[in-house]
């Protein structure tokens, strides 16, 4: 064929235009295909030469086809989901994009360009599993799907619905690309699902082990005394002063926290500003680089790692690139670290990096492989993440709280005296985790309270795997199959009809058992020793009607108490729903108490959350009482509290409230 002819030859490849259409075996397959192969195949049909002007017009005509069909692509699908959504029977909203990061981007830039405005539906949708998480549910219902372009998401406040998902793995399994933003350096048992969470979960499972709560109990308390001490030396006054104050106890909580499982869990022991062995030279401190590293998580996430490295250190982008490679570094570092302990036969105990570096080194029998170095680092990564973030903000809300509170502090300190007491009575000068831990009562309330109302993650995000039935308010729903399941954590812990007419309120003793059947007797101050005047009144004597303070000896009766196995009750109350735990404290029905997820994938680090918590607080307040800051009361703090920031991937605390020790 002659090269410079305007015809083009569509049969074979000889041309200089487009080739044979079974060379392109691409446009025959999907969407695209779908558009252009009919016209291949009419040029095909009715000659095997065109004009070079026809085959343009047939290519425009085709682009314009395809665009108008992109266009009209999110609307079609809308429409059958809706028809799906109907099929279901639930009650239904329809939102422009779904529930889920996509809606947190969205909320963010809305919220700032001030088109969102407070107390609409849509802001109440944008912001469930945060501050508001139960007002939307009022509107419609426990259980509700919402439906957007994107699919149909079925978002739960229901206990027993969502006990039922959480029970049922393999038919709610983890979304697709769940939980990526934490995967920036590796997969973890966090993001992962089916048989390779399995593996994650059988590598780091044990190491939470009792031997490791033993060291969290000792750590939390040597890095809960160096925090007292920084606060000392940065009033001036490191012994003398009686009043000790705080402005900065979110940044020294996230630290206290950080120190902790990194000497408990990782086995490097650190002092208050130590930093562990890095594997690269930096100039950040480990603290500052997970700081920083939380902060730019966004853009880590987002964008490739080859253009943050060529990204100026003076902009976000370079900022979030120096602390990610600091904070990998530093992990390598104490990864490298504990191999080499092990290789020079020192005795080492079995920590998270020794059984990772072992993953990493050995097959494993049961799944015939082996961990990869880049889900060794992930796991290293998460661990630290999420481990001292989500405790460091219970804890900075407790304190706070227990400064406002001065009421339930009492309570408190009470038990923090008679505990101390009984091991001085034992011949003992400092406390011992497998004696005193479960002695403890209001402290276990406070900190279950406490999660109860400031949940540190509002949602946990399902996918049903195939058609799944639930079952709710006596009757059956189907499921399709591809729902995403958003189960509201938030929602569930304040919602009245599961927690009562006060179920956003903080109340610490909801969660005490008068006469409880616990592991350790039910402790009051005079058990011990006699307790201050201030005391007497509460724990020697009969509660007066006008008494506010609900404290172990008194019940309440009150309807909006009453609710069965919710209130602070008699361990002789017959109830269907609630049990009596350790210590004599609520042990809440399956779904209705969500800080730690449940069923198989429960979060393994509750214990050791629990026990750092413990002994942090009896440590600060061993000797101390806690006050708001000079000009700080506790309305304002309310308002301050109400305006928690959800900015991060867990709630955390909207600014430091001041806050001051007073020796007792």
């Amino acid at each position: 064929m002659n090269q410079s002819s305007p015809m083009l030859d569509l049969a074979d490849n000889s041309g200089p235009g487009l080739p044979a259409l079974h060379l392109y075996p691409e446009l025959k397959e999907g969407f695209v295909g779908d558009l252009f192969a009919p016209i291949y195949a009419a040029i095909i049909r009715h000659g095997q030469h065109i004009t070079t002007h026809t085959l343009i017009f047939a290519g425009c005509l085709a682009l314009a086809v395809y665009s108008i069909v992109q266009f009209l692509r999110p609307f079609i699908a809308l429409y059958f989901h809706i028809r799906s959504a109907r099929a279901v029977g639930l009650p239904m909203k329809v939102i422009p994009f779904p529930p889920g990061l996509f809606s947190f981007f969205a909320f963010q830039i809305l919220r700032r360009l001030n088109l969102l405005e407070p107390g609409t539906k849509l802001h109440k949708l944008l912001s469930m599993g945060r501050p508001d998480g139960y007002d939307l549910h009022r509107e419609m219902g426990d259980v509700f799907v919402t439906v957007s372009p994107a699919g149909l998401t079925v978002i739960i406040a229901d206990p027993k619905v969502a006990s039922h998902v959480n029970s049922k793995r393999t038919e709610f399994s983890k979304p697709p690309n769940t939980g990526a933003i934490i995967n920036i350096y590796g997969r973890n048992v966090i993001n992962t699902d089916g048989d390779i969470w399995r593996f994650h979960r059988r590598v780091t499972g044990p190491v939470f082990s009792e031997r490791i709560n033993r060291a969290v109990w000792g750590e939390s308390m040597k890095q809960a005394s160096l925090m007292m001490q920084s606060w000392r030396s940065a009033s001036g006054n490191e012994k003398d002063s009686d009043i000790v104050p705080i402005n900065s106890i979110g940044a020294d909580s996230l630290r206290l926290g950080l120190n902790v499982i990194t000497g408990a869990a990782y086995g490097c022991p650190l002092g208050w500003e130590d930093s562990p062995p890095c594997a690269i030279a930096t100039t950040l401190s480990y603290r500052e680089s997970l700081e920083q590293l939380t902060a730019h998580l966004m853009p880590v996430f987002l964008t490739p790692h080859w253009v943050l490295r060529l990204a100026r250190r003076d902009t976000e982008w370079g900022r979030a690139w120096e602390a990610f490679t600091a904070f990998g570094g530093y992990m390598r570092g104490m990864l490298d670290r504990e191999r080499a302990l092990v290789l020079a036969g020192e005795a080492v105990e079995e920590n998270l990096l020794t059984v990772l570096n072992r993953a990493e080194d050995q097959e494993d029998e049961k799944e015939d492989r082996r961990m990869l170095s880049t889900e060794v680092l992930g796991n290293a990564f998460i661990f630290l993440f999420a481990g001292h973030e989500t405790t460091a903000n219970t804890l900075h809300y407790a304190l706070v709280l227990l400064a406002q509170r001065p009421d339930i502090q009492q309570m408190l300190l009470a038990e923090i005296d008679s505990v101390y007491a009984q091991a001085a009575a034992e011949g003992r000068s400092e406390l011992e985790y497998e004696i005193d831990f479960n002695r403890a009562r209001w402290t276990f309330a406070i900190m279950s309270e406490t999660l109860r109302i400031y949940t540190p993650t509002g949602m946990t995000n399902k996918w049903s795997t195939s058609d799944q039935p639930i079952s709710f308010e006596g009757r059956t729903y189907v499921i399709p199959e591809g729902t995403r399941i958003s189960v509201n954590g938030t929602g569930i812990h304040t919602s009245p009809k599961v927690w009562g007419d006060d179920a956003t309120e903080w109340q610490p003793s909801r969660w005490i058992i008068e006469g409880g059947d616990g592991d350790a007797p039910l402790l009051t101050p005079a058990s011990s020793r006699p307790p201050s005047p201030e005391h007497k009144s509460y724990f020697n004597a009969p509660p007066s009607p006008s008494t506010t303070l609900l404290s172990p000896m008194k019940m309440r009766q009150d309807s909006a108490f009453a609710r069965p196995g919710l209130t602070h009750r008699s361990s002789s109350q017959a109830v269907n729903t609630g049990t009596t735990g350790a210590h004599g404290i609520l042990k809440p029905p399956k779904g209705t108490w969500l800080p730690f997820s449940e069923g198989t994938r429960a979060c393994s680090g509750k214990k050791f959350a629990t026990v750092e918590f413990v002994a942090v607080l009896f440590t600060l307040l061993r000797e101390h009482r806690l006050e708001l800051g000079e000009g700080w009361d506790a309305a304002r703090t309310a308002k301050v509290l109400a305006g928690r920031k959800a900015g991060a991937l867990t709630l955390q605390p909207p600014e430091s409230v001041p806050m001051q020790f007073i020796r007792r």
